[in-house]
């Protein structure tokens, strides 16, 4: 059926009819009204499908022309192109969307996600390119206006999009205007802000009134203008852009200050660098001198009104600092140190002496200026005056005992405050016969080195003296005297006695490095040793803990409690591990209870008694002080160690228990060996043969099993390795120093 209304359709619309001049042609609505209600309505949305695609395409197109025009001119003003160039790239922008577009609607799933894609890149890329472009632009072109902002760090200047408050640093992200461009540069490249020494400066540009010089601040509110940003270079404090509050604050200050005198107006710059006005006033003597200040005002003595300089007047200075003779005189002024004088003789300001400045002073003028200061000659034999003209070289300060001493620069003395004078002859001379007549001073200890020089490179004379306590204990001085230990003369250390000297080291070398072969010949024999009887005590051990399996089996179970609770793990006698004393203390009740019964059932073993005692000691002291007594009675070896603390602790008897340690010792019970050693170390005895030494001790007492011996004894065995290795790193030392002045002799 819908077949036969399509050629309905068909012949309706004149498609296969045959014209005929009889027949009236008939308008296209007639035929449409003549036509079924379902082929109208299949026409009507045919008709209505086709305009909405058409004002979509349409639609499309003109918002895919207008989104690449708006695109092209923002790339026309970011990256100033030229018009015929950016129309270029509207056609070119207007056809990859209208390609892109067009493939949005295909009926291929592939076209319409290639279509997306390229226009989420087309749109990505838009905004990525405008990035671009303006990463490096301060100013948008269109308006001028900034669209960046900086922040001076304490190591870098930043630039940042978003002015404010910057988020990292917490300062203020300051906006980069046209004046700012230029000194973000300068200051990027390396340069750093300066003081502003003009009396006029200009704060702000002319064409914008934005500032152009920042400011910082002091102690006493005093305002110091610099012409870059950055920090104050003497507090650290960030410098600020200066505001019309500041600028009349610094006038006022500038206007209340009073002048100051600057004694060498060329170092200080007559005139700005920049705008060429004057920066100094000036005041003409009687005499033709000329006196210059920093500041407008009145000349402080006379109150003649101050000039500003002209360059005539500059002329005219340099004119007359050419024909005269120049003076000095050291102040105490540290911003200047040194004033120029006018003439020589007594300054009426400071009442000191103007001296005249000579070739050599004048260099060292120039070295005080700069910050060096006086220091006192050491040298026996200084120059005092140049060679080639004569004049002082050194100046001089008399105490009050006419004690002098000398400096190598004009100042004042470190210690007195006295201002140092040119030495004359009469001076030098003095101090010559001051240095013969200087009284015998105490001689100094002087450890010998490689930088001690034992005779005079100049005359061959010894300059150290000694004195000796032992074969090679020698004590060596800087100068004559006596010994201040044993009062004893001192002796000159003649290349005699430095040969005596050196054979007694190097015998002594000799006799160390035989002591150490020994040491080291004893070292591994008792290694050996100690092999062979830790392997004989490894037999013994499992030997003995096969025996204590044995009589464990056949112990009742209160026996079994008693050893596994209360056993003392150095005990020889024990059976199973042993329990360490602070492990014990948590289990003493217990132990009281297990040991006790163990105790009555088996009244011939006293390991069970021992073991109770000793689990008394923290229970019942009393009880265990008797059982203990008992036991050492019938000599079981690890009672003596118990009962010995307990005399050095309850009765305060360190003989006794010294007495007790020695007897366990004997019994071979190694806690007593630990305990005597621990004595000897603590003074309260002394060791009695060499078997008593600690390292002995401590050897015994960890060949049968003690871990807390072992430990001590290696500790024991690597202090006495290191003082050894001492003895010979200083045995060493003097066999260099000995091969040093031997050298020195060989060549004298």
């Amino acid at each position: 059926m819908v077949s036969g209304h399509f050629l309905k359709l068909y012949r309706w619309l004149g498609f296969g009819m045959t014209a005929s001049p009889d027949v009236e042609p008939k308008s296209l609505f007639s035929r449409f009204k003549k036509l079924s209600i379902p082929i109208r309505r299949v026409i009507a949305f045919a008709a209505g499908g086709l305009l909405c695609v058409l004002i979509f395409l349409a639609f499309a197109q003109i918002a895919t022309y207008f989104l690449a025009r708006s695109y092209v001119e923002e790339v026309e003003q970011v990256f100033d192109l030229n018009h015929h160039a950016a129309n270029a790239v509207v056609w070119a922008t207007f056809a990859v969307a209208t390609l892109l577009v067009g493939s949005a609607i295909s009926f291929s799933r592939r076209k319409r996600l290639i279509s997306f894609a390229g226009i989420i890149v087309l749109l990505i890329a838009h905004s990525a390119l405008l990035a671009y472009g303006t990463m490096h632009e301060n100013f948008r072109r269109a308006d001028g206006s900034a669209i960046k902002c900086y922040v001076v760090t304490r190591d870098a200047l930043e630039l940042r999009d978003h002015p404010g408050i910057d988020p990292v640093t917490g300062r203020d992200c300051r906006p980069v205007t046209a004046e700012i461009a230029e000194r973000v540069e300068a200051y990027k490249n390396g340069r750093r802000p300066t003081r502003i020494a003009s009396r006029e400066p200009t704060f702000f540009d002319p064409r914008t009134g934005q500032p152009i010089v920042w400011y910082s601040i002091g102690k006493n509110e005093e305002i110091e203008l610099f012409d870059l940003m950055g920090f104050q270079p003497d507090t650290g404090q960030e410098l600020i852009p200066v505001t019309k509050e500041i600028v009349a604050r610094w006038k006022d200050q500038s206007a209340r200050r009073l002048p100051r005198k600057v004694d060498d107006p060329k170092r200080y710059g007559p005139f700005d660098p920049i705008t060429g006005k004057a920066r100094l006033w000036y005041r003409a003597g009687d005499d033709g001198a000329y006196e210059f200040y920093d500041a407008a005002g009145y000349h402080p003595q006379t109150g003649d009104p101050l000039k500003l300089v002209t360059r005539d007047v500059m002329t005219a200075w340099e004119l007359a600092q050419k024909n005269q003779k120049r003076w000095y005189l050291i102040t105490r002024d540290a911003d200047h140190p040194v004033h120029y004088c006018q003439a020589g003789g007594l300054d009426q300001a400071t009442g000191r002496m103007c001296r005249e400045i000579t070739t050599q002073v004048l260099e060292r003028l120039r070295e005080y200026e700069k910050g060096k200061r006086p220091q006192r000659i050491a040298a026996a034999t200084p120059a005092f005056f140049e060679p080639r003209s004569g004049e002082p070289i050194a100046w001089y300060s008399k105490d009050k005992a006419g004690k002098i001493e000398l400096f190598d620069l004009m100042g004042y003395h470190p210690a007195t405050g006295d201002e140092l004078l040119p030495v004359t002859k009469e001076i030098a001379a003095e101090w010559n016969d001051q240095q013969r007549q200087k009284p015998p001073r105490a001689p100094n200890q002087v450890q010998l080195g490689p930088n001690v020089l034992l005779f005079d490179p100049m005359t061959g004379a010894p300059r150290l003296w000694f004195s000796r306590t032992g074969e090679a204990d020698y004590q060596f001085f800087d100068g004559p005297g006596f010994n201040p230990r044993s009062g004893e003369p001192l002796k000159s250390f003649t290349k005699a006695e430095a040969t005596a000297y050196f054979d007694q080291i190097r015998n002594k070398e000799r006799k160390l490095k035989e002591e150490q072969d020994r040491l080291d010949k004893e070292r591994k024999t008792r290694a050996e040793n100690e092999q062979k009887q830790r392997e004989a005590d490894e037999q013994r051990r499992r030997d003995e803990e096969r025996k204590r399996e044995e009589q464990q089996r056949i112990l009742t179970e209160a026996a079994r409690d008693c050893d596994n609770l209360a056993a003392n793990p150095n005990d020889p006698r024990r059976v199973g591990a042993g329990v360490e004393y602070a492990a014990l203390k948590g289990q003493a009740d217990a132990a009281v209870k297990a040991c006790a019964s163990a105790a009555q059932q088996n009244p011939t073993e006293p390991r069970f008694r021992y073991q109770l005692a000793r689990a008394l000691q923290l229970t019942d002291r009393l009880w265990a002080f008797g059982l203990l007594q008992d036991l050492v009675k019938q000599g079981y070896p690890a009672a003596f160690d118990n009962l010995g603390w307990m005399y050095f602790m309850d009765k305060h008897s360190p003989e006794q228990a010294v007495a007790l340690f020695r007897r366990g010792v004997q019994a071979g019970d190694p806690d007593a060996m630990l305990s005597l050693a621990e004595m000897i170390e603590r003074q309260h005895t002394v060791a009695m043969n060499p078997s008593e030494n600690k390292l002995a001790l401590y050897q015994r007492a960890a060949q049968l099993g003690s871990q807390a011996a072992a430990t001590a004894y290696n500790t024991e065995l690597n202090r006495e390795q290191q003082e050894a290795d001492q003895r010979r790193i200083q045995l060493q030392q003097q066999q260099m120093m000995m091969q040093i002045i031997g050298g020195v002799l060989q060549r004298r």
